[in-house]
């Protein structure tokens, strides 16, 4: 009998190993396919291969539009960085976009129109700047700013509309530069708006919170286009009309627009620190003011990029590869805001920069 139960025993263990060795594809593939979803069922093995998915649609190359961009612009210069560098930044960002709270928000859409965020908060007219720490010169040489600073004067309540982003103020094309206070004056007014005042730029960057940055406290990690190597650039190239193109071309570091949606303020403003810098009007905020056009923001190199600290030292008929802007407007939802006070920076300036 044991010998009987003996071979009965090895001829199953032969077929156990023959049937093995016959599924063995099936069953390593079964083995490595991932789990269902909780609360699904496993769908059934095909029986024929399945069809490979569907490309992805291309991420289409930033507009070209001579319309949209001046002479030496870095968009339509030759040389100019190749699509596939131009639009880098837009594959990431439209590989995971994050939800935007601002887009459909119905208070802001009813105030501003579409391509612009509503701004609606209390300005703080002298705020200090606390460094917290010291650092390597990078960034005026303060990697982190002082929680719980206080507002120093009189708050004025503010409601207006700001550009979501940098002009042309459309998602994928490059932003503009090489305009000087006078042409954005002009370009904003000729889209029925105006060029941001400096305090609304200020506010707007700071949030509610007062944030020297629009993402916090600390400089870097950024999710601004901050903080590239900077590139010498050649005075002569820039000045001459053949060869400015192609010398903005060398110097090009921004991002098309919507390249970076987490750099984006309380408010809902993109890239307001970094990318381009943005010329603001001080003029409208102060009308007695020697130094009517202002830079905020700052560009991609290793400079300042806090929404307070203000370049006030050129004047209003410089034009750079760096300097763009954004415009503001009026809400459209009937809503009576009192006018601003006049911003007079009470702070002082020192080596033609507003702290």
């Amino acid at each position: 009998m044991r010998s009987v139960l003996a071979a009965v025993g090895a001829g199953v263990a032969l077929g156990g190993i023959a049937l093995l060795a016959r599924y063995a594809p099936e069953l390593d593939a079964l083995l490595r396919a991932p789990s269902s979803p909780p609360g699904r069922l496993a769908a059934p093995r095909p029986t024929e291969p399945a069809a490979p998915p569907a490309p992805s649609p291309p991420v289409p190359p930033p507009a070209a539009s001579a319309a949209a961009r001046p002479e030496g612009s870095a968009s339509s210069a030759p040389g100019a960085p190749d699509e596939a560098a131009a639009t880098s930044g837009a594959r990431r960002a439209s590989a995971a976009p994050p939800v935007d709270p601002f887009a459909d928000d119905p208070v802001a859409r009813a105030a501003c129109p579409a391509d612009m965020t509503l701004v609606e908060g209390d300005f703080c007219p002298s705020l200090p700047y606390i460094c917290a720490r010291g650092g390597d010169g990078v960034g005026h040489g303060c990697p982190e700013y002082a929680r719980g600073a206080r507002c120093q004067a009189p708050v004025d309540p503010r409601r207006f509309c700001i550009d979501r982003h940098e002009w042309p103020n459309r998602v994928g094309e490059l932003p503009r530069v090489y305009v000087d206070w006078h042409e954005a004056k002009a370009l904003c007014a000729s889209a029925g708006k105006r060029l941001c005042r400096r305090s609304e730029w200020i506010l707007a960057c700071e949030g509610p919170k007062r944030l020297p940055y629009p993402w916090g406290f600390v400089r870097t990690p950024s999710p601004c286009n901050i903080d590239r190597a900077a590139i010498a650039f050649d005075l002569r190239a820039l000045h001459g009309e053949a060869t400015r193109e192609e010398e903005i071309a060398r110097l090009w570091q921004a991002d098309p627009i919507g390249s970076h949606p987490n750099c984006i303020s309380a408010y809902g403003a993109y890239d307001l620190s970094g990318n381009v810098d943005e010329w603001t009007d001080n003029l409208a905020d102060n009308p007695d003011t020697p130094r009517p056009a202002t830079l905020n923001g700052g560009y991609w190199g290793p400079v300042r990029n806090t929404c307070r600290l203000t370049t006030g030292g050129h004047g209003p008929t410089f034009k750079f590869y760096q300097a763009g802007f954004r415009c503001c407007a009026e809400t459209i939802d009937g809503i009576v805001t009192p006018p601003p006070r006049p911003f007079i920076d009470r702070d002082g300036e020192k080596d033609d920069v507003y702290d």
